[in-house]
């Protein structure tokens, strides 16, 4: 089997298994000659601004956060169910807000409607993440990129709780040498530094 018939084999499955979730995304011929497919977001919920799959395989993708990539379908897999499961996270605490904001701050429980809505898309984010195979990395921001990076052999994280952070994220754990006490990348936070090397900051586009 050629390498983009497996990949779009990969992706049927996924896009099916979101789909039980009640995530619609839509696997589409795609207009464009350098592509082979493009991958339309579900409705309402903004993941991708452009994603679509070239002839070797590979994911070209571009967020509404002004970045970009490309990668595999392993990387990729990663990629949408978490950017998925967070944009309903977003929309949940959105909400939150704005009624907290209506409320003026008050403690006001919300409308039994309003309360169901809110749960749904907090349990659809659960569940999308539960999709994750335990060996695969979180997508790291910049920040936590920048303290990876900058982490010497030996070296300890600094302040505590930033490490105890990346400790509980699975990018990092302590270790004991003799007398030293150091941080170290894990397999995790190795593959999670390899998934943001394949990612560019695009510029904001100005009207």
């Amino acid at each position: 089997m050629l390498n983009i018939e497996k990949t779009l084999q990969s992706i049927r499955d996924l896009l099916d298994r979101l789909g039980k979730e009640g995530v619609e995304f839509a696997l589409v011929e795609s207009e464009y000659s350098d592509y082979v497919a493009d991958i339309r977001n579900p409705n309402k919920v903004y993941v991708f601004l452009e994603c679509s799959i070239r002839p070797n395989g590979t994911f070209v993708w571009r967020d509404y956060d002004h970045h970009k990539g490309v990668c595999d379908f392993d990387e990729f897999r990663v990629r949408i169910i978490t950017l998925t499961a967070n944009k309903y996270l977003d929309k949940a605490k959105d909400k939150r807000k704005k009624w907290a904001s209506l409320c003026d701050g008050t403690d006001t429980p919300m409308p039994e409607s309003l309360a169901v809505t809110v749960s749904d898309m907090e349990n659809k984010a659960n569940r999308l993440k539960a999709l994750l195979e335990p060996d695969d990395p979180p997508l790291l921001d910049g920040r936590d990129i920048a303290i990876l990076k900058e982490l010497k052999p030996y070296g300890v994280v600094k302040p505590a709780e930033e490490s105890q952070r990346l400790r509980e994220l699975g990018v990092l754990e302590r270790r004991y040498y003799i007398d030293q006490v150091f941080d170290a990348l894990t397999d995790k936070g190795e593959k999670a530094l390899e998934f943001a090397s394949h990612v560019e900051r695009t510029k904001r586009r100005t009207s």
